[in-house]
């Protein structure tokens, strides 16, 4: 109940950020990532491999999540994703955040999957 609480000042679960190299390598090991944007942005450009489950679904949908691999939080520009992975590390998985979301993960040189719609 006052999780919200915690987390406004800065007392909630403290979530490494990562650089897209890093996670490239920990998706290598066996990491799982979950997109946390809409369909919608989905649609515009994925990074192959990520799951969605958009921030708005979270908290109905976190236990389908495994518990055994470590999770990578992404969104759009990290904003978002910071949300998503506080909440999962509050469920007691191991979880990082992808610092830059997408963006991030295109200016680093790494691919993306363009969608069907453009912007």
């Amino acid at each position: 109940m006052w999780g919200w609480l915690k987390n406004l000042l800065g007392l909630g679960p403290r979530v490494p950020r990562i650089t897209a190299k890093e996670a490239q390598e920990k998706l290598k090991a066996g990491a799982v990532m979950i997109d946390v944007r809409t369909p919608l942005e989905r649609k515009l450009a994925k990074i192959p491999g990520s799951q969605g489950l958009p921030l708005a679904e979270l908290a109905r949908r976190w236990e389908s999540l495994p518990k055994d691999k470590p999770i990578i939080c992404q969104c759009e520009s990290g904003n978002r994703s910071q949300q998503a992975a506080e909440f999962l590390a509050e469920k007691g998985f191991e979880v990082y955040n992808l610092a830059g979301g997408i963006s991030g993960w295109q200016a680093a040189g790494l691919p993306v999957k363009k969608g069907d719609i453009q912007r």
